[in-house]
């Protein structure tokens, strides 16, 4: 019983995690290929609570598919400078 309970809950929680909001950078290239992706939008704020506040006034799809800046500012706070993000439509 022990078992099937374990499993179930590990069952459940795949699901959550592949879900959870992006609390890292990813690659450039990887963000381009997102950038260009069909009924991907880019937003450009001062860091990544400003990216979200702009995608959430868009009404834009969450979670981000994915976040990245040239200097590594998303997710340092204060932001010390722009981060870009990608949300489908």
């Amino acid at each position: 019983m022990l078992r099937f309970v374990l499993i179930a809950c590990v069952v459940a929680a795949v699901p959550l995690h592949s879900h959870a909001y992006p609390t890292a950078e990813i690659e450039e290239n990887d963000f381009l290929d997102l950038v260009d992706g069909d009924g991907n939008v880019l937003i450009q704020a001062r860091g990544v609570d400003a990216v979200n506040a702009e995608a959430r006034s868009q009404g834009l799809a969450f979670p981000a598919l994915g976040y990245w800046s040239p200097e590594g500012h998303c997710f340092v706070k204060p932001a010390p400078g722009d981060c870009n993000g990608v949300f489908k439509r």
